[in-house]
């Protein structure tokens, strides 16, 4: 089985058109998708006392990840959690904080070799503040909610629509966090109903949204939400060891729909950031972090999942925080953080052009339910 592209060499610009090929030993698959490339966002504006968050979260992350993954709770990953390979068959690619990511040979998929185990998994997300809701104040949920989810949304409604020639009615955020997706929907005339596990941020929601959020497991419930139209993923695959089971439960609610989708952001192993991370590894807050993150993608591996899952690749969009990550890289190794501070506007263009070049620490992929 093989992944590869047609695509022109000339592409300028923020839209194009790819095909994507899937190969195996009896036949060749083609997927037509529109491609996305950017998002500017001025990361500067969201943050505040970014020095000091920084060096207070460099120290957090080093204790509990180390001390994570130093313990015995952990289990072995026989196989890749994509397409099945042999982990004995991947090659180790970094180690974060003791946890050793390894990749396959196939779709290049990145995954630590020994995770936690699923009940630490479980524990962590369900009672770690470090991913609880932390804009607790209406004014930089506001702010946050137009600068992503807002965008995510705008995007979202596009791809559906010139999929289907029509809008989306119904909305299943999976994964919501604070719930600024589901709100974003909300305010633009969108049923949409949020799942999320952790508590404070079910919280979160309740107090500055007004609106509760389900606490289940997707995965049991998911017959309930049956007959909506889209089910999103902003930031979630990642983070499970069963990946395809989450997204096999997605295709169960979105079957009943005459115009299914299913949006998943997922990070990119093929980015500036993985780059500037594997020559700084013990200075890591985000994207190859072996607690938030237990897995990272490739282009191939995620169109992998999607298929093995019934879904046809149909949309993609590259952007990503690369520019801002070095920065920080560099402020950490250097213990000068001025020319991250000083640079925002200039992030912004260069991370454009990080992204028109699609070496994003982030990809969006939708797909529809192959009938």
């Amino acid at each position: 089985m093989n992944w590869h592209k047609k695509t022109a060499l000339n592409t300028q610009g923020e839209k194009s058109r790819e095909i994507w090929i899937r190969e195996d030993e009896r036949e060749a698959l083609n997927f037509d998708l529109d491609v996305y490339l950017g998002k500017k966002t001025d990361l500067l504006n969201l943050k505040k006392n970014i020095v000091e968050s920084i060096k207070k979260q460099l120290t957090y992350y080093l204790e509990s990840r180390t001390k994570l993954y130093a313990g015995d709770d952990k289990e072995y990953v026989d196989v890749c959690p994509i397409t099945g390979i042999s982990t004995e068959q991947t090659s180790d690619v970094a180690n974060i904080y003791g946890a050793e990511y390894v990749q396959t040979p196939d779709t290049g998929h990145v995954y630590v070799k020994y995770r936690p185990s699923k009940k630490s998994i479980h524990d962590f997300y369900l009672n770690d503040v470090t991913y609880a809701a932390t804009y607790t104040d209406k004014k930089s949920a506001e702010s946050r909610l137009n600068a992503i989810a807002v965008p995510w949304l705008e995007w979202t409604k596009e791809v559906y629509y010139n999929t289907y020639g029509k809008q989306p009615k119904k909305v299943l955020d999976v994964g919501s966090g604070a719930g600024h997706f589901v709100e974003a929907c909300r305010r633009n005339g969108i049923h949409a109903e949020g799942i999320e596990l952790s508590e404070s941020s079910r919280d979160f929601a309740r107090n500055i949204w007004g609106f509760e959020m389900d606490g289940r497991d997707f995965v049991e419930v998911a017959e309930e939400y049956k007959g909506y139209d889209i089910v999103t993923f902003w930031g979630l695959l990642e983070h499970t060891p069963n990946p395809g089971k989450i997204l096999s439960a997605a295709n169960k609610v979105v079957a009943g729909s005459d115009g299914g989708m299913v949006i998943s952001k997922v990070p990119r192993w093929n980015s500036l950031s993985s780059a500037a991370q594997r020559l700084n590894p013990e200075t890591i807050i985000r994207h190859i972090d072996p607690m938030g993150h237990i897995m990272l993608f490739t282009d191939a591996s995620a169109a992998e999942l999607y298929y093995r899952c019934g879904f046809r690749p149909n949309a993609a969009w590259y952007y990503g925080m690369d520019v801002y990550e070095t920065l920080m890289q560099i402020g950490n190794a250097t213990e000068d953080y001025i020319p991250l501070l000083n640079t925002g506007k200039m992030q912004v263009e260069l991370q454009q052009f990080v992204d028109e070049n699609r070496f994003s620490d982030g990809l969006t992929l939708a797909g529809t339910p192959i009938r």
